[in-house]
Parts: C-alpha cells; structure tokens; sequence
C-alpha cells in the first residue's frame, strides 16, 4: 500500500509542476505559431490534458488514503501550495514581461536589430510578424517596376502559368482558373481559385453595410457585399475584431480607405504587413503607412493586413519551409498590371490549405511582383456572379461567415 501511495505521489508533484511549464510552452506557441509545426501544437496540447488527469486523479487517490490536507502537516500542505502558486505566478510573470510588454519588446527588438553580433536574438525568441509590428518588414519600400503597357507575343509564353493568365477573348475584363496541388512541408493537397482581372482601375473595396467601430457593428456574406455592389467578381479583404469569437465581421482592423477616403480606422491586426491598397494610377501599393501617409500617397481603396508576400519581386518566403497549413486569400499585381486574386480552400479532404511559403510561391509561379496574404481561414471565399466559387468551410462545415469588406471587380 505504501509503495502505491508513494506512486501516487511522485505522480502528483510531477504533474503539479508540468502543467505550468507545458502551459507556459502553449502561450509561447501562440505567439511563436509559424516556428511550431503541427503535430508539435498538438503534442504540447494533449500533454497539457494528460497532466492535468494525472494531477485530479493522483490527488483523488491521495486524499481517498488521507494523506492530502490531513489535520497533520497541514502547515507543510499549505507551505507546498504556496510554493506552488508562487512558481505558477512567476512563470505567468515572466511570459507576460517578455512577450506582452511593449516597452521590453521593442527594445529587445530594435536593439538586436541594431547590432552586429546579437542580431538574430529577436527572431529566435519573436514570430517575424511581431517585429514586423515593431520595425517594419524588410522591404517597405514601393518601386516603379509595374508597366501598363508590356507587350507580349501571343505565340510564345514563358510557361503554362503564363498561358494561363495572358490567353483571353478580346476586351475580357476577367476570368477564373482553378488550380491544385500538393504543399512543401506536409504534402498536403490544395485547390484554389484564380481570380485575373485584366484592368486593375476595376478592382475596388466594397464594405459591409453595418461594419464600423462602433457596438453594434455587423458584417455580411460576401455574397451580399457582392450583391449590394453589383459586382461581377469579389473576394474578402481585411480581418476585424472578434472579442466574443462571434465571427459577424463587424469591426474591420486598421485603417480601411475606400475611394480615396479613410471609412475607417481601428487598432492593426498584428499580423504584420501594413496597407494593402491600389493607388490613383491603379498600381498595388504594400507599404507599412500611417492613416495621413496613406492619404498623401494617394492611395484610392486599401485595407491594412497581412503578412506581405511578395514585395518588388522578392518573394519574402523563398528559403522558408512552414508547416501551417490553412485557408488562404490573397491579392497580388504582375508587372503588366494585371490582378491576381487567389483563394485556397479551408481545411477540408480535397483541400489542407497552404502556408504563407506555399501561397507565396503560388503567386510567384503566376508572375506576381507585388503580393499580400488577406484575411484567410474561415474567412476565405471567392464569389462570382453572385455564386461561390471556392467552398468556404470552417473546418466542420460549409460557413459563410460575415465580412467587413471585401475586394470586388465591377463592370
């Protein structure tokens, strides 16, 4: 009995103190999540759960012997959960400090970014989004490298990707391709939908009808904001603030500019990138900008999300090989101006999704120069005269989630 007991007992301490330590580990994920594949994501949790079955029913077994919180050593008990709560707080403390206060953030990161020998001390500890937030990505600086007026001999392409794109009717002013195929990382499948819009001055920011930042604020279906914009194409855009995980799409993040005017301004996603937006001469702009900067810029229908793709040709995620694989939309721009937007199925048996390398390449393969990941997961849809293109799915089910604003293509 004895043996048994003192089984149960090293059961119990072990899991007293695993279950912080794997917890803390869980908040690092979260902030960390493009460093972690998945089946780690999912280790760390079902470790969590495994712990915290062992601590109830080590403890259950304990106190059926009476040997926890016995009238004897009741001070040792109380000094042991103290020294327990003190450890508990600490950890919780010290994530808190390095990775939630702002002021060490940002000198930690500005100061690794500034030096020589600890210049990669920030990257190890910070996704690259959160020092995207910080200093801005790499590349924030838009070049005049787009040229309306490419010519192209019709009997000669590149590749098949280019056919693609470039074969059209005379004064088409879009088509769809599908397209599929298998990630880097996982070998997971994928199908997606290409939207080319051969004149980007058509391509525009259309909102919800009740998005704002006010209580009460409600998205739609794309669907609808198609609808009510008489659009012939239209994609979602930016994320928006979901306190109660609601999903009604009603408070779009950052700045959201619409016909040269600012519509609506709400704190960043934090997910990196920055204005995503197509100015007054119709070229995609991405570009880290204050809501004034924006304005003075030009910049004619934006919303502000991300991360970036590909930025003046340089594709961001060329030697990266990610794991997390999910629902993604993106906008993008060629050299000839034409717009490319791109939706990949969600999380569903003909379709994993893709990572933010794999989307990357995806739009790289079709002749992107300029490229930016949108609102994705649930939110990722495509509809085209009125009719859903892809097949949104919230990883259960078929869900049209409701939207703050979308990207159409009118007539």
């Amino acid at each position: 009995m004895k043996k048994k007991i003192d089984i149960y007992k090293i059961l119990f301490v072990f899991s007293l103190f695993m279950v912080p330590i794997l917890t803390s580990f869980f908040i690092l994920i979260i902030n960390n999540y493009e460093k972690c594949d998945s089946l780690f994501k999912t280790s760390i949790i079902i470790s969590i759960i495994v712990c915290l079955l062992v601590l109830v029913s080590s403890f259950y077994q304990l106190n059926k012997q009476k040997r926890v919180f016995s009238k004897k050593h009741i001070f040792k008990k109380l000094g042991f959960v103290t020294m327990f709560l003190v450890f508990v707080f600490e950890i919780g403390y010290l994530v808190n400090f390095v990775y939630y206060d702002n002021t060490f953030k940002n000198w930690l990161i500005t100061s690794s970014a500034g030096s020589i020998n600890y210049k990669g001390i920030a990257s190890k500890i910070y996704s690259k989004y959160t020092i995207d937030d910080v200093i801005g990505p790499k590349d924030n600086v838009q070049k005049e490298i787009i040229d309306f007026n490419v010519d192209y001999d019709i009997s000669l392409y590149k590749n098949r990707y280019e056919k693609e794109i470039l074969e059209r009717e005379e004064g088409q002013l879009y088509k769809i391709i599908k397209i599929s195929g298998y990630t880097e990382a996982m070998g997971s499948p994928y199908v997606g939908y290409i939207a080319v819009i051969y004149d980007p001055s058509h391509v525009k920011i259309a909102k919800s009808v009740g998005a704002g930042t006010h209580e009460g604020s409600f998205g739609q279906t794309l669907a609808n904001i198609a609808k009510y914009n008489n659009a012939v194409v239209a994609m979602n855009a930016g994320g928006f603030y979901d306190p109660n995980w609601n999903s009604n799409g009603g408070i779009p993040h950052g700045d959201v500019i619409i016909n040269g005017k600012l519509d609506s301004t709400f704190r960043r996603g934090g997910v990196g990138g920055g204005i995503i937006g197509f100015d007054q001469n119709n070229k995609l702009v991405l570009k880290r900008m204050t809501t004034e900067e924006a304005l003075e810029a030009g910049i004619r229908d934006a919303v502000d999300w991300g991360p970036y793709l590909i930025v003046n040709g340089e594709n961001l995620y060329k030697n990266d090989i990610e794991y997390w694989e999910c629902g993604r939309a993106g906008i993008g721009q060629r050299a000839d101006g034409i717009v490319l937007m791109i939706v990949i199925d969600n999380l569903q048996s003909h379709s994993k999704g893709v990572s933010y390398s794999d989307f990357a390449n995806i739009f790289e393969r079709y002749g992107a120069i300029n490229a930016s990941n949108l609102d994705g997961g649930t939110s990722t849809s495509m509809v085209e005269k009125g009719q859903y293109v892809n097949s949104p799915w919230n990883g259960k089910r078929p869900t049209f989630r409701g939207l703050p604003n979308a990207w159409i293509v009118t007539e």
